[in-house]
Formats: structure tokens, sequence, C-alpha cells
């Protein structure tokens, strides 16, 4: 069954500035709702979104979405709204999502300032796939694995159960509360990750790294190009620990052993007595700090 309610609202916004314009704000909301089995998955597109998933009731996935022109010129705006196109459909064992701007040919390009917000409440137990342009997207409290991809995209994630997957160019990772393996790939991006209870691998190119390992936390392994790497150890450390920074500094408690190899590449070891799960951290051209 699929339930389907689109209605559009005006309002005005002031413009900070020295004339002070007022913004005209067309926005056109769309609720619906789709039937969810086992073994379907959950498939995310946006561009300029904000989009949300959190854990719903029954074995529906219900998906409300806010599509926004603003324009100082009112007729604009209405114009430059129905440039949004929002499909919610289910081919085989797939739920799509998908917000973009459409265009019919010989149209122009909006002027309007476009915005999305999606708000999906889905199945704890559907996996969800999600690719996001220029905007923002949080989820929490799922328990199947997520795989993320995002062009100028950030990411918030909180206690989720399954595996988690990451490719994010231009857009920020915040982790707490990760239950599955994680793994990330960032470019320009910094990656912030606490309370992971499985493996961890971090690649990192030109941005900064913080990773709070504990007790659950299994093995971890960073790798960083041009990327500063910073680890909060609990205390005791629960890990036995390998640093290695080519081009790059190391600074590490005094229980850790220091060598150098080279003129360019600084090391650091803390080596513990007992099967303990391992933390690799390899830099080129950026610094490691255990703190």
């Amino acid at each position: 069954m699929q339930k389907l309610l689109i209605y559009i609202t005006l309002c005005l916004l002031p413009l900070a500035g020295a004339a002070q314009t007022t913004l005209q704000v067309v926005t056109k909301t769309v609720q619906k709702t789709v039937g969810w089995k086992p073994g379907y998955e959950l498939e995310i597109n946006g561009e300029k979104a904000e989009v949300e998933v959190t854990p719903g009731s029954g074995n529906n996935i219900v998906v409300r979405a806010e599509l926004s022109a603003r324009h100082p010129m009112l007729d604009t705006a209405k114009i430059d709204v129905e440039g949004w196109k929002f499909v919610v459909s289910t081919i085989g064992k797939k739920v799509y999502v998908r917000a973009y701007v459409g265009l019919p040919s010989g149209k122009r390009l909006p002027t309007s300032n476009l915005k999305a917000k999606i708000v999906i409440q889905a199945p704890p137990s559907c996996p969800v796939n999600l690719a996001n342009k220029f905007g923002k997207a949080h989820l929490e409290r799922l328990d199947a694995p997520i795989v993320l991809s995002g062009e100028f995209c950030s990411f918030t994630l909180l206690q989720l159960k399954g595996s988690v997957r990451i490719d994010s160019r231009y857009g920020n990772i915040e982790g707490t509360a990760i239950q599955g393996k994680v793994d990330v790939q960032s470019k320009r991006a910094d990656v912030a990750l606490s309370q992971i209870h499985a493996d961890c691998a971090v690649r990192s190119e030109y941005g900064k790294v913080w990773v709070q390992p504990d007790a659950q936390t299994g093995n971890v392994w960073i790798q960083g190009t041009k990327s500063d790497v910073t680890v909060d150890l609990p205390q005791p450390p629960q890990h036995n620990v390998f640093l290695t920074a080519e081009y790059g500094n190391v600074s590490v408690p005094a229980a850790f052993q220091q060598s150098k190899s080279g003129e360019n590449t600084n090391r650091a070891v803390l080596s513990q007595q007992g099967t303990r799960p391992v933390l690799t951290v390899e830099t080129n051209f950026g610094s490691i700090t255990v703190q």
C-alpha cells in the first residue's frame, strides 16, 4: 500500500544585509508511505538535501520531504520550486527515495536557493544505502548494514548496530556508539569516531582524524596522507599500538618506545602482554598524537 500527500506553503524570511531584502520561501511538502518486507533495502539519493533516517514502527517506510525555493521574487520562487523532483518507488527488493532538480529541455536554470529536507522512518532491520551532495545526513538507532557516499555532505552517525561503510569527499564524519565494523574513506574531510565496538579502518587524505578506542573496540587501522591523526587512548590502554609517520612528527606518552628510521620516518610502539587488539596508524606528511 502507498499513501501520498502533497501540499505547498509560502512564507517570508528577512535576508540580512544593507538593503534588508526579504526572501520569499515556497515549500512543497510530500509525504509517502510504502510497504517493506525483510530482505528489502532502502536506497536514498539526494541533492542539496538534509537527510534524516531513524527507526519507525511496523513494516512500512514513511518518507516526508520538504522541498523549498528561496528568492526575493515570489513568482520566481514559485516557478523554481516546481523544478524539484521527488520519487519514492519500489523496484524489486529496493525502495528508492530520490530528490533532485530536473528541468524540461529549453527551461531556464533555477535562480532560487533550493533546499530539500527529507525525514525517513524505516524498520530498524532495513539496510540503508545513501548518496548525497551538498547537504548533510543523520542516521541513528538502526540495526542493519549502512553504506554512505557524499560530496560536500556531512555525516552524523549514532547508535548503529550494523556495519558502516562511508566514502566522503569534502564532508566531515562523526560516529558514536557503532557496534558493527566501520570502514571510512575520506578526502578533505575530518573524521571523529568514538565508542566503536568492532574493527575500524580509516583512510584519510587532507583531513584530520580523531579516534577514541575503548575496551570493546577491535583492531584499528588508520592510514593518512597529508592528514593529522589523534588517538585518545583509555587508561589503561587496551590495544597494542604501532605508529609510523613519514615526513611527520609523533607525539606519545612516556610508556611508548620511540625510534627513528632514516631521517624522515618516526616510529612509536606500545606493546603489552597478553592477546590484545592492534591499533596501527601510518601517515605520510602528517603528524600522529596519542593522548
